[in-house]
C-alpha cells in the first residue's frame, strides 16, 4: 500500500516495529520537518474536499467531514453526543438518528458550539497546515481568561514586595515606618489569601453566564471569519480559523472550507476589541467585590 511505503520512506523501521513504545520513540526522535512531510503526503491520501481537510479528533471523524453540509450541522451532532445533559427531555434525537443530517440541521435549545481550538489538517495556500478551528465565543473567552489571570497576578503577586519586609539600607526605618510596614504586610497577605481562595471559584461560577451572554450577543451580529497565520518553533505552518457565530458556521461548507472562510474574512481587530471589553467588565466586577 502507498501509505506503508510513505512510512517506510520517512521513518525506516517504523512499520516493522512490534512495540508501540519503539514506534513512539522513532516518531519522537524524527525531525519535525520529516514528520511534517509524512503528514503532508498522508493528508493527500485521506483528506477530503477541495482543501483535503480532516478532523484530527477521532470523536469528530466518525463520519467524513464532507458528509456534513456545513460546519454548524457537524458540531450540533457532536454536541448532542457529548453535551447530552443539556438536552431537553423532548429532544427527538436517538442513537439511531443522531447522525441524521436533517435532525442536526435545527439548532437545539441550550446549544453552545464546541469549536474551541478543534484540530484540523488541510491544504491552505498549496501546503499542509496544522490548523485550529474556533468560534469567536471560545476564542474571545480564552483570551479574556488570560488577561484576567495576568491582572490577578499583577494585583496580588505570589511574592510580597520586598520593601514590605526589609528596610532600605540607605535610609533607616523609623518606628512608625516599621509599624506601618508590619500592618501593611499583614493586611496585604490577608486580602491576598482571601482573593486566592474565592477568585477561582467565583470565576468558575460566573463563566457559564458570561458564555451564554456573549454567545447571544455574537449570534445577533453579522457573519464574519478571521484567519490568523503563524509558524511554530520549527517553521511548520499553522493557522487559526475563527468563525464569528452560528450563522457563520452555517455558511462554511466543509468541502469548500478555505473558499468560504476567505469570502467572509475580516480584521482580527474586532476580536481584540471584544477581549478588552469583556475583560474590563470582569475586572470591574472583581473590584466591586473588593478585590
Amino acid at each position: 500500500m502507498l501509505e506503508e511505503r510513505l512510512y517506510e520512506h520517512y521513518l525506516p523501521g517504523y512499520l516493522e516495529s512490534n512495540s508501540e513504545e519503539e514506534k513512539q520513540r522513532l516518531w519522537q526522535q524524527a525531525d519535525p520537518n520529516t514528520i511534517y512531510q509524512l503528514n503532508s503526503d498522508l493528508q493527500k491520501l485521506h483528506g477530503e474536499g477541495n482543501d483535503l481537510i480532516s478532523f484530527s479528533d477521532p470523536h469528530r471523524s466518525h463520519l467524513p467531514i464532507t458528509a456534513w453540509p456545513d460546519m454548524l450541522s457537524a458540531d450540533i451532532a457532536f454536541w448532542r453526543k457529548h453535551q447530552h445533559w443539556l438536552l431537553q427531555s423532548n429532544d427527538p434525537v436517538t442513537a439511531t438518528n443522531e447522525d441524521d443530517l436533517s435532525v442536526n440541521y435545527k439548532i437545539p435549545l441550550n446549544y453552545i458550539n464546541q469549536y474551541n481550538g478543534e484540530h484540523l489538517r488541510l491544504f491552505y495556500g498549496s501546503r499542509l497546515v496544522y490548523a485550529r478551528l474556533f468560534s469567536a465565543l471560545h476564542y474571545i473567552l480564552n483570551h479574556v481568561k488570560s488577561v484576567i489571570e495576568d491582572w490577578s497576578h499583577d494585583r496580588y503577586p505570589y511574592q510580597l514586595p520586598i520593601e514590605l519586609y526589609i528596610p532600605t539600607t540607605s535610609e533607616p526605618q523609623s518606628a512608625a515606618q516599621s509599624t506601618y510596614h508590619h500592618f501593611n504586610s499583614a493586611n496585604y497577605q490577608s486580602l491576598k489569601n482571601y482573593f486566592q481562595q474565592h477568585y477561582s471559584s467565583w470565576i468558575e461560577e460566573q463563566y457559564l453566564n458570561w458564555m451564554f451572554e456573549l454567545n447571544t450577543q455574537l449570534n445577533h451580529q453579522t457573519a464574519a471569519t478571521y484567519i490568523v497565520e503563524y509558524e511554530d518553533e520549527f517553521g511548520i505552518p499553522r493557522v487559526d480559523f475563527i468563525c464569528k457565530n452560528e450563522n457563520t458556521l452555517r455558511m462554511i461548507r466543509p468541502a469548500h472550507f478555505v473558499e468560504d472562510m476567505r469570502q467572509m474574512v475580516s480584521s482580527t481587530d474586532y476580536l481584540d476589541h471584544q477581549v478588552q471589553q469583556v475583560a474590563l467588565r470582569i475586572e470591574r466586577q472583581c473590584r466591586a467585590k473588593g478585590w
